[in-house]
């Protein structure tokens, strides 16, 4: 008969607590101090409830950095090849081992959060409540930011790799949107990227930028002070806060499956599982070749194709260096790899600059259009829903796509620029964006004029 599989280790469990009590203390310390001016009664405008509501702004990147050290001190064993092979010696199992180190790094927020939650809850009167669902958001973000840091230390072998897996892990959304941004975005040139997509994917930059939990009316009587404050419902934000825990769990799930299966040898070894990798390496060449191109756009645009390739270089062969641990990576096979790589970099410009999926010279026809919003200098924000306008503006786009395929042989324009931005509405839900400088002397110039007029 198959013996049950136990997920708790009572021994391993109290010395998790024991040995990082002043991890808990230390912990708990910041969160007080962090709600010193909520319980003072937030400020003149606001109200105890209000300042809980916001406070869980800042304290997201604060659930970024515990829940980090929370797993690299909990499974640190991993990384160090004599330490890892004494502790899995003994008789425990690692689904036993694993389960008490992740309850262990749970309790060690969601008790210190429990404690600020009562203590907070006296200083907001009839809103006491709130400090639950404070104590709800601040521990569902911390099971998000945990477990994707345990993922990461069942990826890697040290410490410093698991940092910079944890980092990719949280910010591929923005590496991404740095990196369209910085090699292909100055390819397109009008063309406006949404960034909604990138916040979708990076928890800690929602969670940051976004806190409507709860929603809390303040009325300032005569007189000022005391601020009167009316509970008014939950927020919006609690879909994504769950979606965001979900995944957490999951990462969570794929950690245990992962560490079943760890070899105890790679300790120390920068990356644990070996198809990741190659992925690792990919992402890590293209952040270097990114990072370059910036910081080469401060000495002009002119050597941009220079520093992305040797952005490109270095990233590549430092990459190679920190899965290999060695200096010694300027084999003719890397060099292979390393050519194949920068030629595959380089063909993909090739479709965006010369527009192959017409993205660049897309113009909206007028009768797909519900309405436009523009914007520009001269005139404000205006919506457009007459025919005639938006045929109008089709055509100062049209236009000002011209002036960019003829801008060469334009000459030095000294008149006046203006900028002009559109937003397409489309009838069935697509939003189109495109922002351009256009210059008096041009045909867009003096329709744009004559736009500006009419509306004026």
């Amino acid at each position: 008969m198959k013996s049950r599989i136990s997920f708790f280790d009572g021994a391993t469990f109290k010395k998790d607590i024991t040995r990082f009590m002043p991890l808990w203390i230390l912990y708990t310390v910041f969160l007080l101090l962090c709600m010193i001016p909520t319980a003072a009664g937030g400020s003149y405008y606001s109200s105890p409830a209000r300042a809980l509501n916001s406070s869980l702004e800042g304290l997201a990147v604060a659930n970024f950095l515990y829940g980090a050290l929370t797993a690299q001190l909990l499974f640190g064993e991993l990384f160090n090849s004599r330490l890892c092979n004494a502790i899995h010696a003994m008789p425990v199992t690692r689904e036993a081992r694993f389960g008490s180190h992740i309850l262990a790094g749970i309790l060690f927020a969601w008790i210190p959060n429990l404690l600020t939650a009562l203590l907070m809850a006296p200083y907001l009167g009839h809103l006491w409540f709130t400090a639950f669902l404070w104590l709800a958001v601040y521990s569902m973000q911390y099971l998000f930011f945990f477990g994707t840091a345990v993922f990461s230390i069942m990826c890697t072998g040290s410490r410093f790799a698991m940092v910079m897996v944890y980092g990719i892990v949280n910010f591929l959304s923005v590496v991404v949107y740095w990196f369209i941004g910085t090699i292909y975005r100055p390819l397109m040139p009008g063309v406006e990227i949404d960034t909604g997509w990138m916040e979708l994917l990076c928890p800690l930059v929602r969670f940051f930028s976004e806190y409507d939990y709860f929603q809390i009316s303040t009325q300032i009587p005569y007189g000022g002070y005391p601020v009167q404050s009316t509970y008014e419902g939950l927020g919006d934000s609690w879909t994504y806060l769950f979606v965001t825990a979900v995944v957490g769990i999951i990462a969570l799930i794929a950690a245990l499956l992962m560490y079943r299966k760890r070899k105890l040898e790679s300790a120390g070894d920068f990356i644990a599982v070996k198809w990741i990798a190659p992925i690792f390496l990919v992402l890590y060449t293209l952040c270097a070749g990114a990072f370059l191109t910036v910081f080469g756009e401060l000495f002009g645009t002119d050597i941009i194709a220079f520093t992305l390739i040797l952005g490109l270089i270095i990233g590549f062969f430092t990459g190679k260096m920190l899965l290999e641990r060695t200096v010694r990576v300027f084999r003719k096979k890397n060099f292979l790899l390393a050519g194949i790589l920068l030629a595959a970099m380089l063909f993909s410009l090739v479709p965006v600059q010369n527009d192959w999926f017409g993205i660049i010279h897309y113009v909206p026809d007028a009768e797909d259009v519900e309405y436009i919003e523009v914007r520009g200098a001269g005139f404000s924000r205006q919506e457009l829903k007459n025919p005639e306008d938006i045929e109008m503006v089709c055509q100062i786009h049209s236009c000002a796509l011209d002036d960019l395929a003829h801008e060469d042989n334009m000459g030095s324009c000294s008149a006046i620029h203006s900028y002009f931005r559109i937003i397409y509405h489309m009838k069935n839900g697509r939003i189109v964006e495109r922002y351009y400088t256009i210059c008096g002397y041009s045909y867009a110039g003096q329709l744009l004029n004559q736009f500006i007029r009419k509306i004026g």
